[in-house]
Protein backbone atom coordinates (compact mmCIF):
# COMPACT_ATOMS: atom_id res chain seq x y z
CA UNK A 1 0.00 0.00 0.00
CA UNK A 2 1.27 3.46 -0.94
CA UNK A 3 0.88 5.58 2.21
CA UNK A 4 1.93 8.70 0.29
CA UNK A 5 -0.75 8.44 -2.39
CA UNK A 6 -3.54 11.01 -1.94
CA UNK A 7 -6.69 11.99 -3.80
CA UNK A 8 -4.97 15.11 -5.12
CA UNK A 9 -2.38 12.94 -6.88
CA UNK A 10 -4.79 10.58 -8.64
CA UNK A 11 -4.81 10.53 -12.44
CA UNK A 12 -6.82 8.71 -15.06
CA UNK A 13 -5.50 5.22 -15.78
CA UNK A 14 -3.69 4.74 -12.46
CA UNK A 15 -3.81 1.40 -10.65
CA UNK A 16 -3.91 2.29 -6.97
CA UNK A 17 -3.44 0.69 -3.58
CA UNK A 18 -4.25 3.36 -0.99
CA UNK A 19 -6.32 4.05 2.13
CA UNK A 20 -9.32 6.33 2.55
CA UNK A 21 -12.03 7.06 5.07
CA UNK A 22 -15.62 6.38 3.99
CA UNK A 23 -17.82 9.49 4.19
CA UNK A 24 -20.86 8.26 2.23
CA UNK A 25 -22.19 4.82 1.26
CA UNK A 26 -25.18 4.01 -0.98
CA UNK A 27 -26.49 1.00 -2.87
CA UNK A 28 -28.08 2.25 -6.09
CA UNK A 29 -30.10 0.75 -8.95
CA UNK A 30 -28.49 0.42 -12.37
CA UNK A 31 -30.24 2.68 -14.87
CA UNK A 32 -29.76 0.50 -17.93
CA UNK A 33 -30.03 -3.04 -16.52
CA UNK A 34 -31.41 -4.94 -13.52
CA UNK A 35 -29.34 -5.04 -10.38
CA UNK A 36 -27.57 -2.74 -7.96
CA UNK A 37 -24.11 -1.27 -7.48
CA UNK A 38 -22.25 0.27 -4.54
CA UNK A 39 -21.24 3.92 -4.50
CA UNK A 40 -18.98 5.30 -1.78
CA UNK A 41 -17.32 8.64 -1.21
CA UNK A 42 -13.65 8.21 -0.30
CA UNK A 43 -11.74 10.94 1.54
CA UNK A 44 -8.24 11.81 2.66
CA UNK A 45 -6.80 15.14 3.76
CA UNK A 46 -6.40 16.38 0.18
CA UNK A 47 -9.93 15.79 -1.05
CA UNK A 48 -12.71 13.37 -1.89
CA UNK A 49 -13.44 11.04 -4.79
CA UNK A 50 -16.31 8.70 -5.63
CA UNK A 51 -15.69 4.97 -5.66
CA UNK A 52 -17.85 2.42 -7.52
CA UNK A 53 -18.16 -1.33 -7.06
CA UNK A 54 -20.29 -2.79 -9.86
CA UNK A 55 -20.71 -6.32 -8.50
CA UNK A 56 -21.70 -7.89 -5.16
CA UNK A 57 -22.89 -4.50 -3.91
CA UNK A 58 -24.60 -5.71 -0.72
CA UNK A 59 -21.77 -8.03 0.27
CA UNK A 60 -19.15 -5.32 -0.17
CA UNK A 61 -21.28 -2.71 1.60
CA UNK A 62 -21.50 -4.99 4.65
CA UNK A 63 -17.71 -4.95 5.02
CA UNK A 64 -17.52 -1.35 6.33
CA UNK A 65 -19.56 1.60 7.58
CA UNK A 66 -19.37 5.36 7.16
CA UNK A 67 -16.41 6.59 9.22
CA UNK A 68 -14.37 3.41 8.71
CA UNK A 69 -10.93 3.46 7.15
CA UNK A 70 -10.49 1.11 4.19
CA UNK A 71 -7.69 -0.01 1.94
CA UNK A 72 -8.76 0.17 -1.70
CA UNK A 73 -7.05 -1.55 -4.60
CA UNK A 74 -8.58 -0.49 -7.88
CA UNK A 75 -8.30 1.71 -10.95
CA UNK A 76 -8.82 5.41 -11.54
CA UNK A 77 -11.12 6.18 -14.47
CA UNK A 78 -12.57 9.36 -15.95
CA UNK A 79 -16.36 9.26 -16.15
CA UNK A 80 -18.99 11.93 -16.75
CA UNK A 81 -16.49 14.75 -16.30
CA UNK A 82 -14.90 13.49 -13.08
CA UNK A 83 -12.33 11.01 -11.83
CA UNK A 84 -13.59 8.01 -9.88
CA UNK A 85 -12.17 4.79 -8.48
CA UNK A 86 -13.52 1.43 -9.60
CA UNK A 87 -12.85 -1.57 -7.37
CA UNK A 88 -14.01 -5.12 -6.68
CA UNK A 89 -14.79 -7.07 -3.51
CA UNK A 90 -11.30 -8.55 -3.37
CA UNK A 91 -9.85 -5.02 -3.53
CA UNK A 92 -11.40 -3.82 -0.25
CA UNK A 93 -10.04 -4.22 3.27
CA UNK A 94 -11.23 -2.51 6.45
CA UNK A 95 -8.30 -1.23 8.52
CA UNK A 96 -8.10 -1.16 12.32
CA UNK A 97 -4.77 0.70 12.52
CA UNK A 98 -4.03 3.89 10.61
CA UNK A 99 -2.42 7.31 10.81
CA UNK A 100 -5.08 9.98 11.46
CA UNK A 101 -2.93 12.64 9.80
CA UNK A 102 -3.51 10.92 6.45
CA UNK A 103 -7.20 11.88 6.54
CA UNK A 104 -7.52 15.22 8.36
CA UNK A 105 -5.95 18.36 6.92
CA UNK A 106 -3.86 20.51 9.24
CA UNK A 107 -3.47 24.28 9.09
CA UNK A 108 -0.59 25.59 7.00
CA UNK A 109 -0.19 28.45 9.47
CA UNK A 110 2.16 28.59 12.41
CA UNK A 111 -0.62 28.32 15.00
CA UNK A 112 1.80 29.05 17.86
CA UNK A 113 2.71 32.34 16.21
CA UNK A 114 -0.94 33.24 15.61
CA UNK A 115 -1.71 32.52 19.26
CA UNK A 116 1.23 34.66 20.40
CA UNK A 117 0.11 37.53 18.17
CA UNK A 118 -3.40 37.44 19.58
CA UNK A 119 -2.09 37.26 23.14
CA UNK A 120 0.23 40.20 22.50
CA UNK A 121 -2.69 42.18 21.11
CA UNK A 122 -4.71 41.45 24.26
CA UNK A 123 -1.82 42.50 26.51
CA UNK A 124 -1.86 45.87 24.80
CA UNK A 125 -5.49 46.61 25.69
CA UNK A 126 -6.08 49.76 27.73
CA UNK A 127 -9.42 48.40 28.97
CA UNK A 128 -8.33 46.30 31.96
CA UNK A 129 -11.67 44.47 32.17
CA UNK A 130 -11.47 43.18 28.60
CA UNK A 131 -7.76 42.44 29.00
CA UNK A 132 -8.34 40.44 32.19
CA UNK A 133 -11.26 38.53 30.67
CA UNK A 134 -9.41 37.53 27.51
CA UNK A 135 -6.25 36.59 29.39
CA UNK A 136 -8.33 34.30 31.61
CA UNK A 137 -8.83 32.30 28.40
CA UNK A 138 -5.38 32.71 26.86
CA UNK A 139 -3.48 31.81 30.05
CA UNK A 140 -5.56 28.63 30.43
CA UNK A 141 -3.47 25.66 29.13
CA UNK A 142 -6.59 23.65 28.23
CA UNK A 143 -7.98 26.57 26.22
CA UNK A 144 -4.61 27.10 24.53
CA UNK A 145 -4.42 23.49 23.33
CA UNK A 146 -8.01 23.35 22.10
CA UNK A 147 -8.03 26.81 20.49
CA UNK A 148 -4.93 26.00 18.40
CA UNK A 149 -6.11 22.56 17.27
CA UNK A 150 -9.89 22.76 16.85
CA UNK A 151 -11.54 22.78 13.43
CA UNK A 152 -13.99 25.54 12.63
CA UNK A 153 -16.58 23.35 10.89
CA UNK A 154 -17.41 19.78 9.93
CA UNK A 155 -17.60 20.24 6.17
CA UNK A 156 -17.59 23.95 5.34
CA UNK A 157 -15.04 26.71 5.86
CA UNK A 158 -11.81 26.00 7.81
CA UNK A 159 -12.76 22.34 8.36
CA UNK A 160 -9.32 21.14 9.42
CA UNK A 161 -7.10 20.94 12.51
CA UNK A 162 -6.19 24.53 13.40
CA UNK A 163 -9.09 25.94 11.39
CA UNK A 164 -10.55 27.78 14.37
CA UNK A 165 -7.50 29.90 15.08
CA UNK A 166 -6.94 30.54 11.35
CA UNK A 167 -10.50 31.86 11.01
CA UNK A 168 -10.37 33.82 14.27
CA UNK A 169 -7.11 35.53 13.32
CA UNK A 170 -8.54 36.55 9.93
CA UNK A 171 -11.68 37.96 11.53
CA UNK A 172 -9.55 39.94 13.99
CA UNK A 173 -7.50 41.41 11.13
CA UNK A 174 -10.67 42.43 9.26
CA UNK A 175 -12.17 43.98 12.40
CA UNK A 176 -9.02 45.95 13.18
CA UNK A 177 -9.03 47.30 9.62
CA UNK A 178 -12.69 48.27 9.90
CA UNK A 179 -12.04 50.03 13.22
CA UNK A 180 -9.57 52.32 11.45
CA UNK A 181 -12.24 53.20 8.87
CA UNK A 182 -14.84 53.80 11.60
CA UNK A 183 -12.97 55.40 14.52
CA UNK A 184 -16.18 55.92 16.54
CA UNK A 185 -16.46 52.18 17.31
CA UNK A 186 -14.95 50.71 20.47
CA UNK A 187 -11.91 49.04 18.94
CA UNK A 188 -11.00 46.88 21.91
CA UNK A 189 -14.58 45.68 22.35
CA UNK A 190 -14.71 44.85 18.64
CA UNK A 191 -11.45 42.89 18.76
CA UNK A 192 -12.57 41.10 21.92
CA UNK A 193 -15.75 39.97 20.18
CA UNK A 194 -13.71 38.84 17.17
CA UNK A 195 -11.40 36.74 19.35
CA UNK A 196 -14.22 35.15 21.37
CA UNK A 197 -17.03 34.86 18.80
CA UNK A 198 -16.42 31.19 17.88
CA UNK A 199 -14.93 29.72 21.06
CA UNK A 200 -18.04 27.56 21.47
CA UNK A 201 -16.78 25.52 18.53
CA UNK A 202 -14.06 23.96 20.66
CA UNK A 203 -16.72 21.76 22.27
CA UNK A 204 -18.81 21.34 19.11
CA UNK A 205 -16.51 18.96 17.24
CA UNK A 206 -14.53 15.80 17.86
CA UNK A 207 -11.77 14.77 15.49
CA UNK A 208 -10.67 11.31 14.38
CA UNK A 209 -10.46 10.44 10.68
CA UNK A 210 -13.51 12.63 10.21
CA UNK A 211 -14.69 15.77 11.96
CA UNK A 212 -17.85 14.84 13.86
CA UNK A 213 -20.40 16.97 15.71
CA UNK A 214 -20.54 16.29 19.45
CA UNK A 215 -23.91 15.83 21.21
CA UNK A 216 -23.48 19.27 22.78
CA UNK A 217 -22.61 20.84 19.45
CA UNK A 218 -25.68 19.39 17.79
CA UNK A 219 -28.07 20.13 20.65
CA UNK A 220 -26.90 23.61 21.66
CA UNK A 221 -24.71 24.99 18.80
CA UNK A 222 -21.56 27.04 19.15
CA UNK A 223 -23.30 30.42 19.42
CA UNK A 224 -25.06 29.46 22.65
CA UNK A 225 -22.09 27.48 23.98
CA UNK A 226 -19.74 30.41 23.41
CA UNK A 227 -22.18 32.82 25.07
CA UNK A 228 -22.40 30.72 28.22
CA UNK A 229 -18.65 30.20 28.49
CA UNK A 230 -17.91 33.94 28.19
CA UNK A 231 -20.73 34.78 30.58
CA UNK A 232 -19.39 32.24 33.11
CA UNK A 233 -15.93 33.81 33.03
CA UNK A 234 -17.37 37.31 33.33
CA UNK A 235 -19.31 36.28 36.43
CA UNK A 236 -16.18 34.72 37.94
CA UNK A 237 -14.34 38.05 37.61
CA UNK A 238 -16.96 39.74 39.77
CA UNK A 239 -16.22 43.39 38.89
CA UNK A 240 -16.84 43.31 35.13
CA UNK A 241 -18.96 46.36 34.11
CA UNK A 242 -22.55 45.41 33.34
CA UNK A 243 -22.87 47.54 30.20
CA UNK A 244 -19.62 46.17 28.78
CA UNK A 245 -20.86 42.65 29.52
CA UNK A 246 -24.13 43.33 27.69
CA UNK A 247 -22.36 44.54 24.59
CA UNK A 248 -19.78 41.76 24.43
CA UNK A 249 -22.32 38.99 25.03
CA UNK A 250 -24.63 40.53 22.43
CA UNK A 251 -21.81 40.38 19.86
CA UNK A 252 -21.36 36.66 20.45
CA UNK A 253 -25.10 35.97 20.19
CA UNK A 254 -25.58 38.08 17.05
CA UNK A 255 -22.46 37.25 15.04
CA UNK A 256 -24.38 35.05 12.56
CA UNK A 257 -26.53 38.04 11.70
CA UNK A 258 -29.99 36.49 11.38
CA UNK A 259 -32.20 34.15 13.35
CA UNK A 260 -32.47 31.79 10.39
CA UNK A 261 -28.64 31.64 10.27
CA UNK A 262 -28.33 30.64 13.92
CA UNK A 263 -28.27 33.90 15.88
CA UNK A 264 -31.10 34.47 18.39
CA UNK A 265 -30.80 38.22 17.80
CA UNK A 266 -29.54 40.37 14.89
CA UNK A 267 -26.68 42.84 15.43
CA UNK A 268 -27.97 45.86 17.36
CA UNK A 269 -24.74 47.79 18.05
CA UNK A 270 -22.01 49.05 15.72
CA UNK A 271 -19.38 46.56 16.86
CA UNK A 272 -21.77 43.63 16.40
CA UNK A 273 -22.56 44.79 12.85
CA UNK A 274 -18.87 44.87 11.92
CA UNK A 275 -18.20 41.49 13.55
CA UNK A 276 -21.06 39.87 11.65
CA UNK A 277 -19.78 41.10 8.29
CA UNK A 278 -16.15 40.25 9.10
CA UNK A 279 -17.12 36.71 10.10
CA UNK A 280 -19.26 36.30 6.99
CA UNK A 281 -16.56 37.71 4.72
CA UNK A 282 -13.86 35.33 5.93
CA UNK A 283 -16.07 32.24 6.07
CA UNK A 284 -17.63 32.79 2.64
CA UNK A 285 -14.39 33.74 0.92
CA UNK A 286 -12.61 30.72 2.35
CA UNK A 287 -15.47 28.44 1.29
CA UNK A 288 -15.61 30.02 -2.18
CA UNK A 289 -11.88 29.47 -2.79
CA UNK A 290 -12.04 25.88 -1.49
CA UNK A 291 -15.07 24.82 -3.52
CA UNK A 292 -13.93 26.58 -6.69
CA UNK A 293 -10.58 24.80 -6.44
CA UNK A 294 -12.23 21.42 -5.94
CA UNK A 295 -14.60 21.97 -8.86
CA UNK A 296 -11.73 22.85 -11.17
CA UNK A 297 -9.40 19.93 -10.38
CA UNK A 298 -10.76 17.37 -12.83
CA UNK A 299 -11.57 19.52 -15.82
CA UNK A 300 -9.85 21.63 -18.44
CA UNK A 301 -13.06 23.52 -19.25
CA UNK A 302 -13.51 27.26 -18.87
CA UNK A 303 -16.49 26.67 -16.55
CA UNK A 304 -16.78 24.25 -13.65
CA UNK A 305 -19.67 21.95 -13.00
CA UNK A 306 -22.55 23.24 -10.87
CA UNK A 307 -21.84 23.56 -7.16
CA UNK A 308 -24.93 22.73 -5.12
CA UNK A 309 -23.16 23.95 -1.99
CA UNK A 310 -22.70 27.50 -3.29
CA UNK A 311 -25.43 27.38 -5.98
CA UNK A 312 -23.33 28.51 -8.93
CA UNK A 313 -20.88 27.59 -11.69
CA UNK A 314 -17.30 28.85 -11.36
CA UNK A 315 -15.30 30.56 -14.04
CA UNK A 316 -11.97 28.73 -14.23
CA UNK A 317 -10.27 30.74 -16.97
CA UNK A 318 -8.82 29.71 -20.30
Amino acid sequence: MDSKLYVSGLEEGMAIDACFVITEKDILEFKSKPGKYLQVKLKDKTGEIWGKCWEEAKAVASMFDVGDVVRIRGNVVFYNGHLQIQFERRGVERLEEYDRSHFIETSNSDVDDLYSQLESLINGFSNRHLRTLLLSFFKDPHFKDDFRSSPCAKSHHHNYIGGLIDHTYSVVVICRTMSRLYPSVDRELLVSGAILHDIGKMDCYSVDCLINVTPEGGLYDHVVMGYYEVRRRIEELGDFPKELSRRLLHMILSHHGKREWGSPVPPLIDEACILFHADLMDSQTSEFIKVRGEMGKDTNDVWSGYSRKLERFFYLGE
